[in-house]
Order: C-alpha cells, then sequence, then structure tokens
C-alpha cells in the first residue's frame, strides 16, 4: 500500500492514531495532516438518508486532493467543477461528463471549448455576454441559470460577485438565451459560504421555481434546480435544519419530474482533516511592570497551506491529555512565514505549551491547503491517508470498473 495511507483495523481509530502522532511527532518535526476517508464516506451515507432525493455534486475547489476525488466517484457522487484543471482531474477518474456541472458563471472561451470538446455539456451562467460566448463556441451546452441568493448570515456571501437579479435579469437573460437558440434547462443558486441559514434554502428553492415558470412561459423545458453549497461541515444540527427545509420545500413547490443536485464541498470534506502542527518558537509579551500579557506561539504550519484565511478563529486546538489542569492564559498562534497576515489564531486562552509541542486542530478539510503554497520556501504539509479494509476495498473495486468501462 501508498506510504502515504494507513490501514485501520476494528481494534483501533483513527482517533487513536491522532493521540498517537501527537506524542511522537516532536521526533519528526515536520506539521502533519491526517485525512480519514471513512469520514467522507459516513458523511455520504448521512446526506442520502437525510436528502435521498437530492444528488451531491461535490465541488472540487473545496478540496482536491486526488484521493478525496477518488473515494467521491466510487461513491457515485457527481462533481462541480470550475475550471478546466478541475474537469481533466475528475474525468481522468472515469467519471463521466453527465456527472460534472461546469459551475463557474464566468468562463474564458478556451475553457468553454475544452468543456465542449470533453462533452461536459451542463453549465452555468448570469450574464448575457456568457450567453453571447456560448452560442458562438457551445450551441449544444445545457445552461442553468445562476440567480442570487444570499443567506442572511454566512462567512462569505457571494452574490457580491455571482448571480443575477431575479426581478430585474432572469426574463430578459431567458429572452436572449431562445433568440440565440440555446437551450436552459434550469436554475442555481448557493446561500453562500458557511451559512447559518438553514431556513434560507426554502427561499432560494421557493425563487428558483419562480423562474421555471417564466422559461416556461418562453417555452423552455426546465428541468434542472440545482440548490447549491453552503452546507455545514462539522455541525450535524445545523444540517439536519437545512435538510429539513430543503425537503420542505421540494415537497412542497417542486414537481416530481424536476431532477434536483447541490453542491456540497464543506459538508463532505470539514471533519475528514486533523491538521497537527509543532510548537518551534515562542515569546512573551509583557506589560510595563514585566507581566506577561500574552503567550506568543510560533508553530511550523499557517495561513499559506492547512489554515485558510476564512477561518474560525472561535476554534482552538484540542486539549491534550497532558495540559488538563493546566491554567490557561492569553494566547496567539503564528503560522510559520514571514506575511503579518499568517495568524492562525488571533486571540485564544491556552494552557501553556513548550516548544516541541503537538498541537491538534480538527475539522481542517475545507479549503485550506489550495491557498498558496511555498510562501517563504515552505514545502506543502503531508498529508498521512486513514481508512478502513472497507473502504480501500470498495475504492479498488470501482478503480478496477473505471479501467475495464
Amino acid at each position: 500500500m501508498d506510504p502515504g495511507y494507513i490501514l485501520i483495523d476494528e481494534h483501533s481509530s483513527v482517533d487513536e492514531l491522532i493521540r498517537l502522532i501527537a506524542k511522537r511527532v516532536t521526533t519528526v518535526g515536520e506539521p502533519l495532516n491526517v485525512l480519514n476517508l471513512d469520514d467522507i464516506v459516513a458523511k455520504h451515507r448521512n446526506w442520502q438518508a437525510k436528502l435521498p432525493t437530492v444528488a451531491p455534486f461535490y465541488a472540487v475547489k473545496c478540496n482536491s486532493h486526488p484521493t478525496i476525488l477518488r473515494l467521491l466517484a466510487a461513491l457515485g457522487c457527481g462533481f462541480d467543477c470550475a475550471s478546466r484543471a478541475e474537469l481533466d482531474s475528475v474525468l481522468g477518474l472515469g467519471v463521466t461528463p453527465d456527472r460534472i456541472v461546469y459551475a463557474h458563471p464566468n468562463k474564458s472561451i478556451g475553457s468553454i471549448v475544452h468543456a465542449k470538446k470533453l462533452g461536459v455539456k451542463r453549465m452555468t451562467f448570469d450574464g448575457s455576454d456568457e450567453l453571447e460566448k456560448l452560442a458562438r463556441h457551445y450551441p449544444e451546452a445545457e445552461l442553468i441559470l445562476r440567480v442570487r441568493h444570499d443567506a442572511a448570515a454566512a462567512q462569505l456571501s457571494l452574490g457580491r460577485k455571482f448571480g443575477c437579479d431575479q426581478v430585474r435579469d432572469a426574463r430578459p437573460l431567458l429572452e436572449r438565451a431562445r433568440e440565440l437558440g440555446l437551450s436552459v434547462i434550469g436554475v442555481s443558486f448557493h446561500v453562500g459560504s458557511g451559512s447559518m441559514d438553514a431556513e434560507c434554502f426554502y427561499g432560494g428553492i421557493r425563487k428558483a421555481i419562480e423562474i421555471f415558470r417564466v422559461g416556461s412561459t418562453l417555452g423552455m423545458k426546465m428541468e434542472l434546480l440545482d440548490v447549491g453549497g453552503g452546507y455545514p461541515g462539522a455541525n450535524g444540527a445545523l444540517f439536519d435544519r437545512c435538510a429539513y427545509y430543503i425537503n420542505k420545500a421540494l415537497k412542497e413547490l417542486v414537481p416530481s419530474s424536476v431532477t434536483v443536485i447541490a453542491e456540497p464541498g464543506k459538508y463532505y470534506v470539514e471533519s475528514a482533516v486533523t491538521a497537527l502542527v509543532n510548537v518551534v518558537s515562542k515569546s512573551y509579551e509583557k506589560d510595563v511592570n514585566g507581566a506577561v500579557v500574552r503567550v506568543r506561539y510560533y508553530v511550523d504550519d499557517g495561513l499559506y497551506d492547512t489554515f485558510d484565511w476564512c477561518d474560525d478563529q472561535g476554534s482552538g486546538p484540542l486539549l491534550q491529555e497532558d495540559k488538563r489542569g493546566v491554567p490557561c492564559v492569553r494566547s496567539v498562534i503564528y503560522g510559520r512565514t514571514m506575511c503579518e497576515h499568517d495568524v492562525i489564531r488571533e486571540e485564544i486562552s491556552l494552557p501553556e505549551h513548550e516548544i516541541g509541542d503537538c498541537l491538534v486542530f480538527p475539522n481542517r478539510g475545507a479549503y485550506a491547503k489550495l491557498l498558496g503554497r511555498g510562501h517563504n520556501g515552505f514545502r506543502p504539509t503531508g498529508t498521512k491517508v486513514c481508512l478502513t479494509r472497507a473502504t480501500l476495498n470498495y475504492m479498488c473495486a470501482e478503480a478496477v470498473k473505471a479501467v475495464r468501462g
């Protein structure tokens, strides 16, 4: 088996492995990400149970680790791609073009031509210029109109950049598509990354179905509803509320003949990765009387690798057994580069740690490693992939089927 893989048997667990590595990682002197593939399998099974009529199309941008993509392909997921490279990566796994949505609303001409060559038909748009490009270079494409619908509370709202206005723009865009002889097959929206507003999905679906009716009056066959992303990663209760409002809207508003898909990313991968970082240096901030007011920690990972700019500053490292009962002090955790923005946690209360101690951060699977590798010449943090024999056998079986066609 690949040296980057660790097989977990029925008598052990990934949590036990992480505790063991945390005790020994100082002898290695390198940061490490532990990727638990069985966590992704569990998330997929939960999605199927809670949203049985919504097909997941994984947002590749969230974490494009090849093993994650390979596993999700084996599980039967579709894929939300946003670039030529993502298309090539997914299709290279044996995924068929009908399991892909090219979900970037603003594509280059070269990307459109490339998608046509690969046979990827479904793609989103939100403006008239995109329609003109598609009419010239890929008139056979099956188009999805993206509308703006931001959650009331989200880490990152997307409506400033993507999505047309439902009232002002939707009908004119559909009319222009008809004039150009293009096929619009559905509507999509995205409530925003890290949404805390579960009920917003109901409003988004209601808005989309209103546009379905407009399309039908123009003679279009509207048959695909894409309810986008924005699902929580580690918070099970919030996901359950999202599922409740989506199912409620589908039951009350959406005809059974409509195919419904979604673009989950963070949901699938956030809780699958645990980061282990090491304290390489520390210093103290003191007041005028010489009393320590804050401890500064410098670790061997950071913003340009495992930690990302849209991070939850409220979550800290797990409390290790040898630190239980140790008084907490005001602290800051700095990343490894010389960039002044490379701060993992700005204000946090921690038991005092020593140089060489390992800090264990759960829920690091979403977005992080995609930011800016190589800043100051640091090499990317390594990954250990953990999985059970059942998951390994399943992935191998699916790989064989893909090769045989």
